[in-house]
C-alpha cells in the first residue's frame, strides 16, 4: 500500500509533506509515544551543602563575633531539566540577601560546570538575619556602596577579616558541590502544586494609621513586637490592616511511584523570629521548617522567599521559631495531600536589567543616578517563578500576580542582587515608615518600573509557550 499516493493525481510537495507528517504520527502512536511527551519531560535533582561560617565572624548587627552557633545554615540547590536539555538552577543561601556580586559569581562557576547560561540560574535569599550578608566578590556592582549600608554601620570593611574571606571562598565551593551532586541524582519527575491559607504566622508590619478624626490614642509607648503587651491581631489608635499574602504555596515534585523528590515551599514572611533576641548563628523559621518539612513529606525541602519588606512572624522570640516551624508543616501536609498535578511543557528562562532611578538617598549611597536591577522568570507548564531584586513589599508581588497569564505564579523578593533595597508602589510612601523613608534607595517609580518589566515578560514567556508547543 502506497500511503502518499492511492490514486493517479500528482502529489505536490506540500501534499507530500503533509502525508509524511501523518505517517509518522502513526508510527508514534503505535509504539505509544508522544511527541508531547518527549518534549516535556522533566528531570529533578536537588541537594544541599553546611554553609556555617567560624563562630568568629563578625556579626552584621552587633559588629562583635557571633561567638555561638545555635543551628546551622545551608545551602539548597535545586536542579530542572527538559528531554530537550533545557537547564535551570535554583540556589536558596540561608543569609541576609544574594547580592549582585555574589550572585554574579556562583553563576560563573555554574555555568562553566553545567554548560548553561548564566541567565539559567536563580539565586534566592531567605532573608534571614541570623546569618551573614552575602560576600562581596568583585567591585563596581553599586557604584561606591560596595558594602551593604546596613553591614557598614557597625562593620569597616568586613571582606577583609581573615574569617570573612576563608568562609567567602566556601560558600561560592560549597553551592557549586551542592549543584553538582542536585545535577547527578536527577530523575524523572512530575509536578504538583498545593496551596493553604498561613496567614496565622504572619503579619503585615505596616498598619494604615487613620487620616484624620481620631480625638484620643491610648498605645502604650514603645508598642511594638519588643513591647509586653504586644499583641499583631490587634491594632491600636484606629488603624486598619495593610496587605497580605496568605497563601503558601507548596511545589512537589513527584517520581513515578508518587514517591516526593523535592519541595519548593514559597511564602512572603521576613525570618526574623528569632532576631534580635539571640546573637547567634542560626537558621530561623525556614531552616527548621525545611527540615521538618523533609522529615514529613520525604525528599529534601527548598524555601524562597517571597515579597516580604512589609511581613514579619506573627510573633517573635526562641519559642516562636519552633512553633512556626510545627505549624507551617502542618499546613504544608495538608497542601501536599491536596494538591494538583499540573501539564509540563518545555522549561523557558528569561533574564532582563532595569534600571531603577535613586533617591536622593539613593544617589548618596551609591553616587548613582540609577542602579540596574535584575528581573528574571522561570516557567514550566503553568507555573512561573518571578524573582525580583531588594526587598519588594506585598503590593508588588500583588500586581504581578494579577496581571499574570500563568494560574500559577510565584513571586520572590531577595534574589539576584539587592537592587535599590526595600521598593514598593508609590501608593506606600504616604504610609510612611522606616521601609519608605530610610529603607530604600529607590524612586517612587522603582518598584513600577519592577513592576511593567515582569508583567512583560510573562506576556513574552507565554507567547512564546505557545508557539513551542
Amino acid at each position: 500500500m502506497n500511503l502518499y499516493n492511492q490514486n493517479t493525481k500528482p502529489i505536490t510537495p506540500v501534499k507530500r509533506i503533509r502525508a509524511k507528517f501523518i505517517y509518522m504520527l502513526l508510527l508514534l502512536s503505535l509504539f505509544g509515544i508522544s511527541h508531547t511527551f518527549a518534549a516535556e519531560q522533566l528531570r529533578v535533582g536537588i541537594a544541599k551543602r553546611n554553609i556555617t561560617p567560624s563562630s568568629e565572624v563578625k556579626n552584621w548587627v552587633t559588629g562583635k563575633p557571633y561567638r555561638v552557633i545555635k543551628d546551622s545554615i545551608f545551602v539548597r540547590s535545586l536542579v530542572l531539566m527538559d528531554s530537550l536539555n533545557n537547564t535551570s538552577v535554583i540556589i536558596s543561601w540561608d543569609l541576609v540577601d544574594a547580592s549582585e556580586s555574589a550572585t554574579e559569581e556562583i553563576r560563573k562557576r555554574i555555568s562553566e560546570f553545567a554548560k548553561i547560561p548564566m541567565k539559567n540560574i536563580l539565586v534566592n535569599a531567605t532573608h534571614n538575619h541570623s546569618a551573614p550578608w552575602s560576600p562581596v566578590y568583585n567591585q563596581g556592582f553599586r557604584g561606591r556602596e560596595n558594602e551593604t549600608w546596613w553591614t557598614s554601620r557597625h562593620i569597616e570593611n568586613i571582606n577583609s577579616d581573615p574569617h570573612f574571606s576563608a568562609w567567602k571562598q566556601e560558600l561560592i565551593d560549597k553551592t557549586l558541590a551542592a549543584t553538582k551532586e542536585a545535577m547527578k541524582s536527577v530523575q524523572p519527575a512530575s509536578i504538583w502544586v498545593g496551596r493553604v491559607d498561613a496567614s496565622e504566622f504572619m503579619n503585615n508590619r505596616r498598619p494604615r494609621a487613620a487620616k484624620w478624626g481620631v480625638e484620643d490614642n491610648n498605645t502604650p509607648a514603645g508598642y511594638n513586637y519588643k513591647h509586653k503587651e504586644w499583641n499583631p491581631k490587634v491594632l491600636m489608635g484606629a488603624a486598619t490592616f495593610g496587605p497580605m499574602d496568605r497563601a503558601m504555596s507548596l511545589v512537589s515534585f513527584r517520581n513515578k511511584e508518587g514517591r516526593n523528590i523535592a519541595t519548593i515551599f514559597h511564602l512572603a514572611i521576613h525570618a526574623v523570629a528569632i532576631y534580635p533576641y539571640s546573637d547567634d548563628i542560626s537558621g530561623d523559621w525556614p531552616n527548621a521548617a525545611a527540615s521538618s518539612m523533609n522529615k514529613k513529606l520525604g525528599g529534601e525541602s527548598i524555601f524562597l522567599q517571597g515579597a516580604a519588606g512589609d511581613i514579619n512572624p506573627w510573633r517573635r522570640g526562641p519559642d516562636a521559631v519552633k512553633q512556626m516551624a510545627t505549624g507551617l508543616v502542618d499546613l504544608a501536609a495538608l497542601a501536599f495531600n491536596y494538591s494538583a498535578k499540573i501539564s509540563i511543557s518545555p522549561l523557558q528562562t528569561y533574564q532582563r536589567k532595569v534600571s531603577l532611578p535613586t533617591s536622593d538617598r539613593g544617589k548618596s549611597r551609591t553616587g548613582l543616578e540609577a542602579i540596574e536591577a535584575e528581573v528574571q522568570v522561570i516557567t514550566m507548564g503553568p507555573l512561573a517563578i518571578v524573582a525580583l531584586p531588594g526587598e519588594p513589599l506585598t503590593s508588588l508581588a500583588d500586581e504581578i500576580r494579577k496581571n499574570s497569564p500563568f494560574p500559577q505564579t510565584l513571586v520572590l523578593g531577595y534574589s539576584n542582587g539587592n537592587g535599590v533595597h526595600y521598593v514598593c508602589l508609590p501608593d506606600e510612601e504616604p504610609h510612611g515608615g522606616y521601609e519608605v523613608e530610610e529603607g530604600t534607595s529607590g524612586s517612587h517609580v522603582a518598584g513600577l518600573e519592577l513592576v511593567e518589566t515582569a508583567n512583560q515578560m510573562l506576556k513574552e514567556a507565554r507567547a512564546d509557550m505557545n508557539i513551542k508547543n
